[in-house]
């Protein structure tokens, strides 16, 4: 009987243990997605803002939303950017196997490529030179 309680003991735990897991990690992949969109409607939202209704030059100059100007706004949208790309970072490392599985059809090489492309094309905007 206590090799049984024992046993089922275990079994349970296991099992509780892997539900749990599953629905943290469900849960943190819901957060994920809706802090990727919210940032995303936020970039989407500030950008348009700002070629639209905050035009650049003396057409511009003066006008606030919400008691922010253009230059504000820029700023917040930019902090938006950085977040937004922090999140992908994190929604990339949640779904990691997925990415090596199905989209790289489990070659290294290509997740490396696919990857490697992503971060070079943002060094590429951090290592080029500016001229004034």
């Amino acid at each position: 009987m206590q090799l049984a309680v024992g046993v089922s003991r275990r079994i349970f735990h296991h099992h509780v243990t892997a539900i749990m897991k599953a629905s943290t990690r469900t849960l943190l992949n819901r957060v994920l997605n809706l802090l990727l969109l919210l940032n995303g409607a936020f970039i989407l939202g500030t950008g348009w803002l700002m070629d639209q209704r905050l035009p650049r030059g003396r057409d511009g100059h003066g006008l606030t939303v919400l008691g922010l100007g253009r230059h504000d706004w820029g700023e917040l949208h930019a902090w938006a950017g950085y977040g937004i790309g922090v999140l992908v970072v994190g929604h990339l490392l949640l779904h990691l196997k997925w990415l090596h599985l199905i989209a790289a059809q489990r070659n290294r090489w290509k997740l490396a490529v696919g990857l490697g492309t992503a971060v070079l094309l943002m060094a590429l905007f951090v290592l080029i030179p500016v001229r004034g």
